[in-house]
C-alpha cells in the first residue's frame, strides 16, 4: 500500500509523505542532515545543510543527484534542490516534536514530472521505511530497500497514471 498524497497540475507532480518517527527531533535532523546518518538509510551523502550548501547523494550502481539547500532551520526544517540529468525538482523536509521523544516528519518532493514521480514516490516510501527502523535501532542496507522499491513501483505507477 503506498503511504503518499499526489497533487498534480499539468505534468507537475507533488508527493508527500507523512509520519511520526519514534526519535525526538534532534535525532531525526541528524538522521536528514549527517553523511554517516544519511548512509544508514538513504544514500551515500555529502551535505552542507546551510543555505547554498551542496547536496550530493549516491547510490551506487544507481545513480546519483546533486542539489543546493534552499532553506534551513535547524532542527525544523531543510529544503534543497533534486537535480538530476533528468531534470530538477524540490525537497522539503518538516519535522517537528509531537511529544514523548516522538517527531513528526513531513516529506514534500514537488515539481517532479508524472514519467519520474512513480519512482520517486516508490523510492521515498522505501526509505522511509528503511528510517523507521533505523530510528528504532534496527539497521537497513541497500539491497533491502531495492527490493522493497521493486514491490512498490507498480502501485505507484497505479497511482500515477490515475493523476
Amino acid at each position: 500500500m503506498i503511504d503518499a498524497s499526489f497533487l498534480a497540475f499539468d505534468d507537475n507532480v507533488t508527493l508527500q509523505f507523512d509520519r511520526v518517527i519514534a526519535a525526538a527531533p534532534m535525532d531525526v535532523w541528524a538522521a536528514l542532515t549527517e553523511p554517516a546518518e544519511l548512509a544508514k538509510w538513504l544514500a551515500d551523502a555529502e551535505l552542507d545543510a546551510g543555505v547554498g550548501g551542496a547536496v550530493h547523494l549516491v547510490w551506487p550502481g544507481s545513480g546519483e543527484m546533486r542539489g543546493t539547500v534552499q532553506e534551513c532551520n535547524v532542527p525544523s526544517l531543510l529544503e534543497y534542490t533534486w537535480d538530476e540529468s533528468d531534470g530538477s525538482s524540490l525537497v522539503r523536509w518538516e519535522v517537528a516534536s509531537s511529544g514523548d521523544g516522538q517527531s513528526t516528519l513531513r516529506l514534500v518532493h514537488s515539481g517532479a514530472s508524472k514519467d519520474s514521480a512513480a519512482g520517486f514516490g516508490a523510492g521515498w516510501q522505501s526509505h522511509l521505511e528503511a528510517l523507521d527502523v533505523v530510528m528504532r535501532g534496527g539497521s537497513s542496507d541497500q539491497a533491502q530497500r531495492d527490493g522493497r522499491y521493486e514491490e512498490l513501483h507498480p502501485e505507484y505507477l497505479e497511482a500515477v497514471a490515475e493523476l
